[in-house]
């Protein structure tokens, strides 16, 4: 298994930065975990939209999902599928969908959204994805992929929250949140995570490695790596786009 940065910036684009999505893929099969803005020319540059063969979307935010309008565009009009590309999303973002996209005949055309929450699991090809609770203002998984051993583990968007620890427990790379690349005051306390406390949980955890993504402009992944591993031990990388990951 490999996980392919798209995306990682936190809230909004930086500069060589889209918004969060991330590419798994293992023995051929491909899921795109979210699809925020400008992620899927990222992904344009490594593959062709008509290898992806499932989508889940942890929540409604734009900056995880903005580009499925783009996806479903492309998909209707220049794709070749043959059926319909699974999303595994929380209801919420098939609303914004039917709202963003001119005709729900056509939306449901192209793509087939299934429902999830927290504690559903999912059979995706080779992938075992387990969905947890995080602590986010709307509805939001975070996800837990296995594979032949492989683990991978990825926060979403979460405050600090037990299920994070459940979710990333032992797993071989823990792709984690760190919107507050440094402490700040007056920060929200249940909004988004401080590297430092990406590097709690991964302790907490057991992790093999954490790679901190999400991390807000103009904080840098050089500040983000400096305070995790001030309080972890264990391996620490910045997600960068179009950078990838072995898992295992």
């Amino acid at each position: 298994m490999r996980v392919t940065v798209l995306g990682s910036a936190g809230s909004y684009p930086a500069p060589g930065r889209a918004c969060s999505s991330y590419l798994v893929e293992d023995q051929g099969y491909r899921l795109l975990v979210d699809c925020g803005n400008g992620s899927l020319a990222n992904f344009m540059q490594l593959a062709q939209v008509d290898s992806i063969d499932a989508v889940v979307v942890t929540h409604r935010h734009v900056d995880h999902m903005a580009d499925l309008v783009g996806l479903y565009h492309l998909l209707r009009f220049h794709g070749g599928r043959t059926e319909r590309l699974p999303v595994y999303a929380p209801s919420a973002v098939l609303e914004i969908m039917e709202a963003l996209l001119p005709g729900d005949d056509a939306l449901h055309d192209v793509c087939r959204f299934e429902t999830v929450r927290a504690g559903d699991r999912l059979s995706l090809g080779p992938l075992d994805v387990s969905l947890f609770a995080a602590d986010h203002p709307v509805e939001t998984v975070a996800l837990r992929v296995e594979s032949e051993g492989a683990r991978l583990a990825y926060s979403a968007d979460s405050g600090p929250t037990p299920e994070l620890a459940r979710c990333a427990a032992q797993a071989d790379l823990f792709l984690c949140e760190s919107t507050w690349a440094v402490p700040f005051d007056g920060r929200p306390a249940h909004l988004h995570l401080s590297a430092r406390e990406a590097g709690e949980l991964a302790a907490q955890a057991g992790v093999g490695t954490l790679v901190l993504t999400h991390i807000a402009y103009p904080g840098t992944g050089e500040q983000a790596v400096r305070e995790a591993r001030a309080t972890f031990d264990g391996t620490v990388v910045e997600a960068c786009d179009l950078r990838d990951h072995p898992v295992g």
